[in-house]
């Protein structure tokens, strides 16, 4: 049973860290193209938001990306 105001509050922020798909700065593993990391981090700017991708195709395991959540964008 929850005893206050704070700790519903704690409850809350330690749901909202548990959804987040991502982190910030991401690092593709092996598999992984573009649309399988926005899909999984809910990002369709990927390439927008990374300048130093080039060719979205050559992705490879160890390329750190920028993600920005599609809810983040307004």
């Amino acid at each position: 049973m929850i005893q206050n105001d704070h700790e519903y509050h704690n409850i809350i922020e330690s749901n909202n860290l548990l959804s987040k798909p991502c982190d910030e700065i991401y690092v593709v593993g092996e598999g992984e193209t573009l649309n399988t990391i926005s899909d999984k981090c809910n990002d369709t700017f990927i390439v927008e938001n990374n300048p130093h991708i080039h060719d979205p195709d050559d992705v490879f395991p160890g390329l750190v990306i920028k993600i920005t959540p599609s809810y983040h964008h307004t």
